[in-house]
């Protein structure tokens, strides 16, 4: 926050004088690849890059030992210069004085590397280089070319610690949407009572239950000071959620005192044409001005527009006007072309979730770089409570296919397709595409006779066995009877050998549960469910394997071994990760497990100090899965002998075969890459 407020007081500063010269913007780490408050090089990036700086890089605090990771983290993703001006080392505390240990020629050694292999712009020394040193580092890069930077980044929001892709895979990118206001009664109580702590718990509950970003609005008729209420909520939320905000309101004041107050990167919530030009102009100025991408509606002077065409003819307007006339990038730009609810029966309406559809599919192909959102559950207003997660869920799941990239909803209220009542799902298909002249009077017949209440709701497992019960009961996240399922699959035979009950333990594990979240896994690969529905799977198995590590004979004495395993830095993922942990520990292994979103510094620091027999790294998402060859890489290089076990939905064992081999593409790393199918493979 302090960076960015710097570099707005630097730009206030060029245009009060006049004067205007470049921006070089460095951060400092810790040994971690963090600030000091806990921001990661992805978020640093992510928020300052579009701030109108020219360089971007790394200085002081450490030696370019600590600096490689974040280094080749900018040299990869940074699209302006990226410079680096590092310590002589770590200091060292020699008879009271501070000693900076690292010589020369082994920094000069360091610093070429970055430029050659990571395309470095500016090199230099801080605390404990000399002369000597900068000598040796001229001369290194004599008459070396300029490096060319990427064109493109990946569009990304960020909060305080971290940032996240704006467009997820599989999609969507999910916004939380009640810490709003205008459409909930609770976060409007608790906002009326300035209950913050109330409301970091609802932020929380939408983190926890998959929530990539936050949409919030504090406008309420009951208070005219809405840029303060959203002054404080924004602090109190950047201080206990780690993910980025979304901005919704309709005053300028208080979109301005939110992009001040929040240290991550936004999005505006929102802008469009219907009283002309002005507004947006002024929306799009301050999106430039903070680094803030804006949804955008499809409206203009002539209202919401109700076609496809018409709905990509105002985008394409408002594209123009941010793009051409306010330097913004198309990746800022994210369109929402609106939906109407269908429960009126208007002639006027009957085709506008079709248009919606269609329109989304438009904007995508004709505006290539944006982006498109949508408040999913405007579709459904009007209709009976019982009516709106079907209609909800099946809208979209079709403008997912149609390629919409974030949907404003409450992961609570939706079902995955597949999991909809087959009839349930033809009578929301018959409304949404308008087959036939009866579908609304047919979907509200329907679910007149539908209960809201499950508590005469018939058992859906009845009738299975107890593998199959637990197998269902993961695979659509119910949490309530797995430990009495557990327990009658151990107790079926009457034997009371421990030894024998580890053995069924292990085949329920290996043949029941895995291959459950293997079928989760590849239901969300292939977009049948969305992020928190998986989550919620995880959390059923959590509890299952819990209750089954009771019946598994930990073996005593002496250790077979130390496995560190993590999860990758960049993932959140860890059910397969904590899988592996329990196999390993229930077969005498020793585990240390470094948990998720880790760096690779911290896992190769963690290996070295607990001497570690194998390093174990999981990996959910194909874009987190290229963290594993930069950990092999680095142990390549300082010449470290671990063995590399790696597992994940997006692994393969082509995978690992390629990255066996080292970047400089001629050697191999001898310690071995190990593809693990599953839990159990290679014990």
């Amino acid at each position: 926050l302090e960076v960015k407020a710097a570099i707005t007081g630097i730009h206030q500063a060029f245009e009060k004088t006049q004067i205007y010269l470049p921006i070089q913007a460095q951060v400092t780490l810790d040994t971690t690849g963090r600030m000091l408050l806990g921001t990661d090089i992805n978020a640093a990036l992510t928020i300052l890059e579009g701030m109108g700086i020219d360089v971007i890089g790394l200085n002081c605090s450490t030696g370019p030992e600590h600096m490689r990771e974040p280094i080749r983290f900018l040299g990869e993703n940074a699209t302006l210069p990226v410079s680096c001006i590092p310590n002589a080392g770590l200091p060292l505390n020699v008879d009271g004085q501070a000693v900076y240990p690292l010589e020369p020629e082994p920094y000069a050694n360091d610093m070429y590397e970055f430029v050659t292999k990571h395309n470095i712009s500016i090199v230099g020394g801080c605390c404990g280089t000399t002369p000597e040193h900068l000598k040796l580092l001229i001369q290194k890069l004599d008459n070396h070319p300029h490096p060319k930077r990427p064109l493109q980044s990946t569009p990304q929001l960020a909060s305080a610690m971290s940032a996240i892709a704006m467009r997820q895979d599989p999609a969507p990118t999910l916004l939380g949407e009640r810490c709003n206001a205008q459409g909930s009664r609770k976060f409007k109580k608790l906002l009326l009572e300035e209950d913050y702590d109330g409301i970091l718990d609802i932020a929380r509950d939408q983190v926890a239950g998959g929530a990539h970003a936050l949409d919030i609005s504090c406008a309420v008729t009951e208070r005219p000071d809405e840029a303060e209420l959203m002054r404080k909520v924004v602090k109190k939320l950047q201080m206990g959620v780690d993910v980025p905000l979304v901005i919704d309101s309709t005053e300028l004041d208080v979109i301005e005192i939110a992009l001040q107050t929040a240290p991550g990167r936004c999005l505006i919530n929102s802008t469009h044409l219907e009283s002309g030009r002005e507004k947006a102009d002024k929306i799009f100025a301050l999106a430039k001005k903070y680094n803030a991408a804006v949804i955008c509606l499809t409206i203009d002077e002539e209202g919401m527009a109700k076609t496809a065409q018409r709905k990509y003819e105002v985008a394409q307007r408002i594209y123009d006007i941010a793009v051409n006339d306010h330097g913004l990038k198309a990746e800022d730009l994210v369109f929402d072309d609106l939906t109407f609810t269908l429960a009126t029966g208007d002639a006027e309406f009957v085709d506008s979730a079709k248009e919606t559809i269609d329109g989304i599919r438009l904007i995508e192909e004709k505006l290539p770089g944006v982006m498109t959102s949508l408040g999913v559950s405007n579709l459904s207003f009007g209709f009976a409570p019982q009516a709106r997660p079907a209609l909800n869920s099946v809208m979209l799941y079709y403008c997912v296919q149609a390629g919409l990239d974030m949907a404003i909803v409450n992961a609570a209220h939706v079902k995955p397709y597949a999991e909809i009542d087959a009839e349930e799902r033809e009578l929301c298909e018959d409304l949404i595409f308008n087959r036939r002249e009866d579908a609304l009077q047919r979907f509200i017949q329907h679910f007149e006779n539908v209960e809201i209440s499950s508590d005469t709701v018939a058992d859906p497992t009845e009738g299975m066995t107890s593998e199959q019960k637990l197998h269902w009961k993961i695979l659509h996240r119910f949490k309530d009877g797995v430990e009495a399922d557990i327990d009658e699959i151990i107790n079926r035979e009457p034997t009371g050998q421990r030894s024998a009950r580890h053995e069924v333990a292990v085949h329920t594990l290996n043949n029941v549960l895995l291959p459950a979240m293997k079928e989760v896994g590849d239901k969300f690969g292939a977009g049948e469910l969305i992020l928190p529905f998986v989550l919620q799977s995880a959390e059923v198995m959590k509890k299952t394997v819990a209750h089954l590590e009771n019946y598994l004979e930990k073996m005593e004495g002496v250790t077979k071994g130390t496995v560190v395993i993590a999860t990758v830095y960049g993932d959140v993922h860890d059910i397969g990760k904590n899988l592996v942990k329990t196999i390993l520990a229930n077969n005498g292994y020793t585990v240390v497990d470094l948990g998720k979103q880790v760096p690779a510094e911290t896992i190769i620091t963690k290996a070295v100090e607990h001497n570690a027999t194998a390093i174990g790294l999981s990996a959910l998402l194909v874009s987190t899965s290229k963290q594993m060859p930069l950990i092999v890489n680095e142990l390549h290089r300082r010449k470290l002998n671990f063995p590399v076990l790696i597992g994940g939905a997006a692994i393969n064992r082509r995978f690992g075969r390629r990255i066996l081999q080292t970047e400089s593409n001629e050697e191999f790393y001898e310690s071995g890459v190990f593809y693990c199918k599953d839990a159990f493979e290679g014990l």
